[in-house]
């Protein structure tokens, strides 16, 4: 000790001297010259540690007997080991502190050499591994990588439902393995190391968990796996690989003889029961990693839930595409994100979501870089589950081949058909859009043309999908394609080729309700040829595809409805439904229009002339033409049979009409702005939602209402003249 403190009382009146002749600072390492002792030594200037770490130093000219200390306001000797003239290696003592700068200072006889100074961070632990996902199994052992673990550590795992302490079973230089609880939940889950008073936060995994039930395997089988709620299997939950329909057995065990031609295997979701939700995504489904002939084994995990109430948002259409001014997904977050998030995050029951297709947009996947992973990414927020259907701009347009083209959207996405049971409604997604895209080739967008059908595969599935379903539940079937559309007030014309098809599915079934999308434009239909079909045609997120924010400020689809949404509220086997507009009160349900100021701006707007006179706007000029003196259009956006529509002037009761019109706000938001200068795409359409009332006089002011098939009533007082803008 006596040797060490004369060196340390010249070690100062040399260190300036040493690091300039002997030291070169790279920024990240100190690099020592031929020295007195020892050569080609690095030390790098910063440092994770821990205590009790050994930390090797290479070098050249180590021998036996040399000895580190640590220099900083005290002194620490290390415990120190030289293994050849080229390594020595020492332990860092429990002393050492946080956030200090060490000399690291070699002795030898009544010699020493300042090899160079690192600044220390002191851990528990060092180069931990934690991943954005962790697999692993309930009472099974699983794994963290890092360096400083100890037996007497414990690991604390944070879940939104609670913490788990848990011991180590097993420790290593380089890992700590535990065993997972039987009540660790799966999902976001933050692992924190605790060593007496003091604690490290490890990092945050999304963990997936099964049961470590070894399923034994059958002849002819390729899938087979364990559906389960907490390592207890379930009987009698369906699970399929798109092509065959099985059972669980008596302990949750299930097999398929799949050819994997859809590269997955998921489940149907029985009644009473939630599956594990990841960022929205709910997970029912799990792809295929293994080849056709080796069997791999899928299991499932379901949660107890009572979710006979609940609500269902149906949503379709959002276009994301990193396009428009504003950029649509900015639009989106700002508007549709921020208002569901808002009023569905914390809400006090259940909430699911239907996307019912379009959630991207094929042409634009590669140009702009933006597909399925962007479009997940940006509802990843919702606390809640998005169970999808698929449309025709969610396929690779660089393949000209149906089921190829959908690849990506399995891959990302799940099945591109399914079921469900929420609560004590049987939901089945459906796809029917039949990509055929010629021209398309790596590389190459093809024409992205598609038809409007379900294929044959999907009908089969979904007549064996039926056959464990009771007649009497109520059924609600999601597509993106509607099955119908209006060619006039009264005249329902077929949209998809086998619509026949697929309805003879349903016979027997007293309740089937079609919610579909595509079309941006907001109408509900009783099938003329199948009387328990009903369909509701659900206007778009998008409105007209992001464009008319740009143009009018506001969202606004191609009938005039505000680009929105649809709310389902659920009560056992009761549904009743109201469209929502974003950003306005679910209460606002029409637009009123004083079609004398309509009429006027028709005839003297300067854009209105010049988009008239373009040529781009054939005939549109006559929109109005046959329009009477003191009419009003109110455009009841959600309109479908049962809903009564009163309007009086005066106290007087005026005659309703229902005309086959445009809306004029969308023409004046989208139709005018953008005809004056570019052809037409997405023009006003005519839509069977307008209603048409004659006042005595221009200035009258009329009370309208609204009655809904569920007794809700809207209303307004409308004084005119009332002003035509582009404002909702």
């Amino acid at each position: 000790m006596k040797k060490l403190l004369t060196l340390l009382t010249i070690l100062s009146l040399s260190c300036t001297l040493l690091c300039i002749s002997g030291c070169e600072d790279s920024g990240d390492s100190v690099y020592v010259d031929e020295g007195r002792l020892v050569s080609d030594v690095v030390i790098n200037t910063s440092m994770d540690v821990f205590k009790g770490m050994e930390v090797p130093i290479e070098g050249q000219g180590f021998e036996s007997g040399d000895q580190m200390m640590l220099r900083a306001e005290t002194d620490l000797e290390a415990t120190t080991e030289v293994s050849s003239s080229n390594l020595l290696t020492f332990t860092l003592p429990d002393e050492i502190e946080d956030g200090h700068t060490y000399k690291f200072v070699l002795l030898r006889g009544d010699d020493y050499q300042v090899l160079g100074a690192s600044t220390l961070t002191v851990k528990l632990v060092i180069n931990v591994e934690l991943d954005e996902t962790m697999s692993a199994s309930w009472g099974a052992p699983a794994v963290i990588r890092g360096e400083g673990f100890r037996m007497t550590d414990v690991l604390v795992l944070d879940q939104a439902g609670g913490s788990h302490e848990i011991t180590p079973s097993e420790v290593d230089d380089q890992s700590v393995t535990f065993i997972i609880p039987e009540g660790v939940a799966e999902g976001e889950s933050t692992f924190t190391l605790r060593r007496g008073e003091e604690t490290q936060e490890l990092g945050t995994t999304e963990l997936f968990l099964s049961t470590s039930a070894v399923v034994p395997d059958k002849e002819g089988m390729t899938i087979k796996g364990i559906v389960h709620s907490n390592g207890q299997g379930i009987p009698n939950v369906l699970v399929s690989d798109g092509d065959l329909i099985t059972q669980t057995d008596e302990n949750g065990f299930y097999w398929l003889a799949s050819e994997k031609r859809n590269q997955l295997a998921f489940i149907i979701l029985p009644s009473g029961y939630d599956v594990p939700t990841q960022k929205a995504m709910p997970q029912f489904w799990k792809p295929c990693t293994l080849d056709a002939s080796t069997c791999e084994q899928l299991d499932f995990k379901l949660i107890p839930t009572q979710n006979d109430n609940h609500t269902m948002l149906v949503a379709t259409d959002m276009h994301l595409a990193n396009r428009n001014t504003p950029l649509d997904h900015v639009q989106f977050a700002d508007g549709f994100v921020s208002e569901i998030t808002a009023n569905y995050n914390s809400f006090a029951g259940k909430v699911y979501m239907l996307n019912l297709g379009d959630f991207s947009w094929d042409l634009y996947w590669y140009s702009n870089k933006w597909a399925l992973p962007e479009c997940k990414a940006a509802i990843e927020d919702f606390n809640f589950q998005v169970w999808s259907a698929m449309g025709n701009h969610d396929n690779d347009p660089y393949v000209a081949d149906d089921f190829l083209a959908e690849a990506p959207y399995r891959q990302y996405m799940g099945p591109v058909y399914y079921a469900m049971n929420i609560g004590k409604i049987h939901y089945i997604m459906l796809d029917d859009t039949q990509y055929t895209n010629d021209g398309g080739s790596q590389g190459v967008v093809g024409d992205r043309e598609y038809n409007r059908t379900f294929t044959a595969k999907q009908l089969a599935w979904l007549r064996e999908e039926l056959k464990y379903v009771d007649k009497s539940t109520p059924i609600v079937v999601g597509a993106h394609c509607p099955l119908y559309n209006y060619s006039g007030i009264d005249r329902v014309t077929t949209a998809v080729t086998n619509v026949s098809e697929v309805l003879s599915c349903f016979d027997g079934f007293k309740n089937v309700t079609f919610v579909t999308g595509h079309t941006h434009v907001n109408r509900n239909i009783q099938s003329p040829s199948f009387s328990n079909v009903y369909e509701q045609n659900v206007a778009a997120v998008c409105g007209t595809w992001w464009w008319t924010r740009n143009y009018a400020g506001i969202n606004i689809c191609t009938d005039g409805s505000p680009a929105g949404y649809k709310i389902y509220t659920v009560n056992g086997t009761d549904m009743k439904w109201q469209y929502k507009g974003v950003d306005l009160p679910v209460e606002r349900q029409f637009m009123t229009y004083d079609m004398n100021e309509v009429k006027n701006y028709w005839a003297t707007d300067e854009e209105a002339q010049k988009a008239f006179d373009s040529g781009n706007l054939p005939n549109r000029r006559n929109d109005y033409n046959s329009v009477g003196e003191n009419e009003v259009f109110i455009n009841v956006w959600a309109y479908e049979p049962g809903w009564k529509i009163t309007v009086t002037e005066n106290g007087r009761q005026l005659d309703v009409e229902q005309v086959w019109m445009r809306d004029p706000l969308h023409t004046i938001s989208y139709d005018i702005p953008r005809g004056v200068s570019n052809s037409l795409t997405f023009p006003s359409g005519y839509c069977p939602h307008i209603f048409s009332v004659t006042a005595s006089s221009a200035n009258s002011t009329l009370e309208i209402s609204v009655t809904d098939r569920f007794g809700n009533v809207y209303t307004e007082s409308m004084t005119r003249p009332k002003a035509f803008k582009s404002d909702f």
